[in-house]
């Protein structure tokens, strides 16, 4: 019996699983994730070798982020291909959050702007 699953499961491993072929699939609510393959020499031991590229799909609608290149092409257990660690909803796979950090960089931008008026020699100091 179990010979016949993974005789299944290797079949369909070929047939998704083509060199040259981008596949792509919402791994969170807001996170895609684009997979390149590039050789499926090992794929019935359930390893490709692939390009991947995961992108926050709400970052780069409101222009927050652009839109990455494809990694460094590596060894994939196609097992472990879309899993994801971060959260369900938002943010990066650390935990961080890409719209904190801009807001948090816009605010340390705005007080440096600030400091560099009130220290303009043309008028009054500003406080």
């Amino acid at each position: 019996m179990w010979n016949i699953i993974d005789r299944l499961r290797r079949w369909s491993h070929r047939r998704t699983f083509r060199e040259g072929e981008v596949l792509s699939r919402f791994i969170a609510r807001d996170i895609r994730r684009d997979v390149q393959i590039v050789s499926v020499a090992n794929i019935d031991e359930g390893i490709i070798i692939a390009r991947i590229r995961t992108t926050n799909v709400l970052y780069r609608i409101n222009k927050l982020a652009t839109q990455p290149e494809f990694g460094p092409a590596s060894e994939v257990r196609i097992d472990k291909l879309w899993d994801w660690t971060g959260e369900d909803w938002g943010g990066l796979p650390d935990g961080t959050s890409l719209v904190a950090r801009t807001l948090s960089d816009t605010a340390q931008n705005d007080r440096g702007s600030l400091q560099q008026d009130s220290t303009d020699s043309t008028g009054p100091p500003v406080a």
